[in-house]
């Protein structure tokens, strides 16, 4: 017997749910060493392990009101917002694409959220996601992604990444500092790959006028400051520039921040949105 449409998409966002979590789990512990497998979740204000039952996305945080059943610690809003997001992207990409379609784009979204939160706390990207993303993205969009297919996914790997490295060479060479990190590169390479060239230059520039937005939000209200530690020996990663400028620059340029969050928001949002953006974008 078939299911109903909509019950699918019910059961769909409730595994994406799921997945968000883990993204949260990953995103805490791959820079910090931490195993993937083990331990169990815990808190990381007290470290206690988070019961089975307390543990469910969204609705945990929802019945606990943000904050852990040991020590009362806030739980940040992000892992909530995470989870949220996470299962709308999959609901939505279930109703409106084919399904290993519909998967391809959810395992980049999801890859894109890991690489967002990482960056956003360590200015970095790890390798462990872009460096295997790139080949993956190609046989997706070659096998199972038809609005992509191969040859606009390697061109979107050489415009994405080629542009970006280029862009960060001449700066380098002008400037005599770093503008574009090797993390956003390989970031924009892994976007290029999963959509093509069309999605690769919607990135770069959606991207980058979110990112202005962004730093510009930032720098005014002083709630991002450049992280307290350096990532953990055991987390392989490429390192992503900011948008601080050199010393003596007025404070508002000062501020540093990372690009991956904003280049992952507009790769999402092309991710989802592609048939009708690419027609508008192209055309």
């Amino acid at each position: 017997m078939d299911v109903p449409r909509g019950t699918a998409a019910l059961i769909v966002f409730a595994f994406g749910a799921c997945a968000g979590s883990f993204v949260n789990v990953v995103a805490y512990r791959l820079p910090r060493d931490i195993s993937i497998i083990a331990p169990r979740s815990f808190c990381p204000s007290c470290g206690h392990p988070v019961p089975f039952w307390v543990n469910i996305p969204i609705l945990s945080y929802l019945v606990l009101r943000g904050r852990c059943i040991a020590c009362s610690a806030t739980i940040p809003f992000r892992y909530f917002l995470t989870e949220l997001a996470l299962a709308s992207a999959a609901a939505y990409l279930y109703v409106n694409f084919a399904p290993l379609d519909a998967l391809a784009r959810y395992v980049l979204c999801a890859g894109l959220f890991v690489a967002a939160l990482i960056d956003y706390d360590w200015r970095v990207i790890p390798n462990v996601i872009t460096f295997p993303g790139i080949p993956l993205g190609v046989l997706t969009a070659w096998w199972v992604m038809p609005e992509v297919g191969w040859k606009s996914s390697l061109a979107g790997v050489t415009i994405g990444a080629g542009f970006l490295f280029v862009t960060g060479e001449a700066y380098l060479r002008i400037r005599g500092r770093e503008g574009v990190g090797m993390g956003d590169v390989w970031l924009l390479g892994m976007v290029g790959a999963f959509l093509g060239w069309p999605g690769a230059l919607f990135t770069l520039f959606a991207g980058s006028i979110l990112g202005t937005i962004g730093a510009m939000a930032m720098a005014v209200s002083g709630e991002h400051s450049p992280p307290s530690h350096e990532p953990l020996p055991g987390a392989t990663a490429e390192v992503t520039a900011g948008t601080a400028e050199a010393e003596g620059a007025p404070r508002f340029l000062q501020t540093e921040i990372p690009f991956g969050p904003f280049l992952a928001l507009a790769a999402g949002i092309f991710a989802l949105f592609q048939p009708a953006l690419a027609y508008w974008y192209v055309s």
